[in-house]
């Protein structure tokens, strides 16, 4: 910290002696400097300095190609709640959750996946009761591996 102020003194007392002999010179050359629009120009000029200053020897940026594989589904997660929420709110529910509990027991065991297509063929809502079933069903089969 008392590094970076003494740098920063250093900065601003430098600029103040670099543009107190650039207003020096100016009426020395009687160019006719006004004091005030002077130190306005001045302090850019230095601010836009020090900011290229700052940035030379900053390292360059490397890119990561790919990011790297999710080993947990938090998307994916987010978008089961969702067709879960929508399933049991809608008036006609689609057939998405359907469609999703058959790929997450075929991820499983492709037994499985048809059990469970067979079970939910034809049913428009599934009971929460049922949906529950069906999963712990799933989770049974991913302990017992």
């Amino acid at each position: 910290m008392r590094k970076q102020l003494a740098r920063w003194r250093g900065r601003v007392g430098g600029g103040g002696v670099l543009a107190g002999i650039g207003y020096a010179m100016a009426v020395w050359l009687d160019f006719e400097p006004r004091p005030l629009p002077y130190a306005v120009w001045a302090v850019v000029v230095l601010a836009m300095t020090y900011l290229v200053v700052d940035t030379v020897d900053v390292p360059v940026a490397h890119w990561r190609q790919s990011l790297p594989t999710r080993s947990d589904r938090v998307d994916e997660a987010t978008s089961d709640l969702r067709v879960l929420s929508s399933h049991q709110q809608a008036d006609h529910p689609s057939d998405a959750l359907g469609v999703r509990l058959v790929e997450l027991a075929r991820g499983r065991d492709p037994d499985l996946a048809a059990q469970v297509q067979h079970e939910i063929s034809g049913v428009r809502r599934i009971a929460p009761a049922d949906i529950d079933r069906i999963l712990t069903r799933i989770e049974d089969t991913r302990d017992r591996r």
